[in-house]
């Protein structure tokens, strides 16, 4: 149960950024693949990665300023 004096939380944007990270790795990384090979993939996967999570923790500082 919950006081309303209790302060509610917000669920933490960490799950969702490394999820979106992890896709967005994947298919950069497969279509890097096409044209590079293995090193391709390994190069795609990081930048698709890191692009993927910080988009999604971007979206959600922005969502948080203007409430």
């Amino acid at each position: 149960m919950s006081d309303s004096n209790s302060e509610i939380r917000k669920p933490s944007p960490m799950p969702r950024a490394i999820l979106a990270g992890l896709i967005a790795g994947v298919a950069a990384g497969y279509i890097s693949w096409l044209f590079a090979s293995i090193l391709g993939f390994v190069i795609g996967f990081i930048a698709g990665a890191i692009v993927g999570s910080r988009t999604v923790l971007l979206m959600f500082k922005a969502r948080e300023e203007t409430e």
